[in-house]
């Protein structure tokens, strides 16, 4: 494994932060799709919605494997096999004749998020001295792909309409297998010694021996798992306040706005470029965020940041319901997807600080997980109530409530401390 904090280490940052870059530019163009999706393949808005969110879903779900195989195959290996195998299914997407197909692309396409889990993973591995600096660099990521992706995307679909487009989205995703080869393979552990009493009986040892020895094995195989992915996380009240909640929360909000937001504009008369502006302008408050965002946690807490965040995403998803004009939007989008970067970054600080560094693979995975089913959950509702009310209002009005949330549970968990800590005291 190689020294931390070197030159290589940035070069690896680079490697992963443009894989990760080319994931969410791929999954914003989507949404600009999404219309034409909607017309040539004659389906609704929701089935569309759900189908996109399955990407994130469903590879943030593959996530939990991501410690296991990168301990077992190493970095570099599960980088270019993932990126070759979601490049496959978006050849199948441009091919797709119904929504049937483009189900079938959807799912190896998937395959992008679990770079992710592998690509996050390994930042502790590279980095100490400036952790909190690769993170923030690491998740500028996303605020360059939203400032970016809907520009481009909407140029290539004028030219070369939306299979082209497709196309052109699996020859870019194909850069990533070349960035993954970048990644130093990591070694793999040595196989430990066995104790004396790991050993396997032999034909002197009694034969009640053997049969304990079996009896124990389900039991051993159980604990293996449980341990493997790290199941009592799920168990810890901070990570669940700090992490599992905000980022349901995250993962609810941000899909139904990366996902609707160019069929919203839409829908109060933008035309399709005034659209990919409103979703340029979210980009960009993201990436000014994460400008300043090392400054801001040099002088706040994360926890501070996170309430602030909740408050700034209810507040400009509540005024996206009452401002209809493009530059109204444009500001609502802005301020959103601001709050949206603070809370994507600061979970990493939040999951460092609440775990130990030998879970913190599997800690990452779960958050992924849970923010992955999340984000299937809010495009699918925020979908279904467009199709039957025929307004986004009601859904961004939901959504705006759901971001007070992360608020909530960490006043809950304060509470939650605070009541140990006067027990302990008594005690």
């Amino acid at each position: 494994m190689i020294a931390k904090d070197t030159k290589w280490s940035w070069v690896i940052l680079a490697a992963v932060t443009f894989i990760m870059f080319l994931e969410a530019a791929i999954l914003k163009a989507f949404s600009v799709l999404l219309p034409d999706l909607k017309e040539q393949l004659s389906s609704q808005t929701w089935v569309i919605g759900s189908f996109i969110s399955i990407i994130t879903g469903w590879g943030y779900v593959l996530g939990l494997s991501a410690g296991p195989l990168k301990k077992r195959f190493g970095a570099r290996v599960c980088l270019m096999v993932s990126g070759l195998v979601s490049s496959c299914g978006l050849i199948i997407c441009a091919c797709a004749t119904n929504v049937n197909l483009l189900l079938l692309g959807m799912i190896p396409t998937g395959f992008m998020l679990f770079q992710e889990n592998v690509s996050v993973g390994i930042i502790p591995e590279y980095f100490e001295k400036y952790y909190d600096l690769a993170v923030s660099i690491y998740c500028f990521n996303t605020s360059s792909a939203i400032i970016i992706s809907p520009l481009f995307t909407q140029m290539f679909l004028d030219i070369y309409g939306w299979r082209g487009t497709a196309l052109m989205l699996c020859g870019l995703n194909m850069h990533s297998i070349l960035c993954g080869a970048l990644v130093t393979h990591q070694e793999h552990q040595i196989p430990r010694q066995l104790e004396k009493h790991e050993l396997l009986p032999t034909r002197h040892d009694d034969i009640s021996h053997k049969d304990d020895q079996s009896s124990k094995s389900g039991f051993k195989i159980f604990k293996t798992v449980f341990k493997t992915f790290s199941f009592n996380l799920l168990t810890s009240i901070p990570f669940i306040a700090r992490v599992i909640l905000p980022a349901i929360v995250y993962g609810w909000t941000f899909a139904s706005w990366l996902i609707y937001i160019v069929s919203f504009a839409l829908s109060n008369g933008a035309s399709m470029k005034q659209s990919a502006v409103v979703a340029t302008c979210g980009g960009i408050g993201n990436a000014i965020i994460k400008i300043v965002l090392p400054y801001l946690n040099s002088i706040l807490t994360y926890r501070q940041l996170m309430y602030i965040a909740s408050f700034v995403m209810a507040v400009s998803l509540g005024l996206t319901t009452v401002f209809y004009g493009v530059i109204g939007m444009s500001l609502a989008s802005f301020f959103f997807c601001s709050g949206i970067g603070i809370i994507g970054t600061v979970l990493y600080f939040a999951i460092k600080e609440v775990v130990d560094e030998d879970q913190y693979t599997n800690a990452v995975a779960w958050y992924h997980v849970f923010y992955g089913f999340a984000m299937i959950g809010g495009a699918l509702v925020t979908g279904l109530i467009f199709d039957t009310t025929g307004s986004f209002i009601l859904s961004f009005t939901l959504l705006a409530a759901v971001s007070l949330l992360i608020a909530v549970s960490l006043g809950l968990e304060e509470i939650w401390a605070a009541v140990n800590k006067n027990k302990n005291i008594q005690i």
